[in-house]
């Protein structure tokens, strides 16, 4: 067991999930839902480095999460994991430019992709990409992967930026996931 109580086939099976619904997702969907998931893994590091004691919980940490709480935004969730020691810089850095590539996609009423020059220029200087695709070692990574119904692989040719985007937004989860319950130190960097 980990210490977020969850075992690696559940982790496994959590992250895959998320990867499936990236790739299965419109680029603004995509984009969305990548910064949703995000944040919510954001919200359970910090609610683990918090107090567990049912009072405190109930009217003291709760209520920072809320509707128009404190900690109710991507970026105050973001700037807090940082600040606490929770997740290393690159991690903080690519955070703060998913955010800007998901507020393009959310106020932009035209037609949103990741051909726009704007999330182009963001997405290629996303950390987590370079680590995830480090993290595969020798093996070859295929960053146009052929369709996989099984797994949710749509039949169009995956962007480079979309691929980028992807992989930082699964590795910074697993990352999170992993240091659900982890002291601060373990995050030096």
């Amino acid at each position: 067991m980990k210490p977020n109580g969850k075992d690696s086939t559940e982790r496994e099976a959590r992250r895959d999930r998320v990867i499936v619904e990236l790739f299965t997702e419109s680029d603004r969907g995509c984009i969305l839902v990548g910064a949703s998931v995000l944040s919510d893994f954001l919200e359970e590091i910090l609610r683990a480095a918090l107090v567990t004691n049912s009072h405190a919980v109930k009217h003291a940490v709760a209520p920072l999460f809320g509707p128009m709480a404190p900690l109710s935004t991507f970026s105050a969730k973001t700037k807090l994991a940082y600040g606490l020691g929770l997740i290393p810089k690159y991690c903080f850095t690519d955070l703060e430019k998913i955010r800007r590539i998901r507020n393009v996609a959310a106020h932009q009423y035209s037609v949103m992709s990741f051909e726009n020059q704007e999330i182009i220029e963001i997405t290629r200087t996303l950390e987590g990409a370079d680590y995830a695709v480090r993290s595969f070692g020798d093996k070859k990574f295929d960053t146009n992967p052929q369709p996989d119904p099984d797994m949710g692989i749509p039949q169009a040719k995956i962007s480079m930026e979309r691929m980028r985007f992807v992989l930082t937004v699964s590795h910074i989860a697993g990352s999170l996931d992993g240091r659900v319950g982890r002291p601060a130190s373990d995050t030096a960097g």
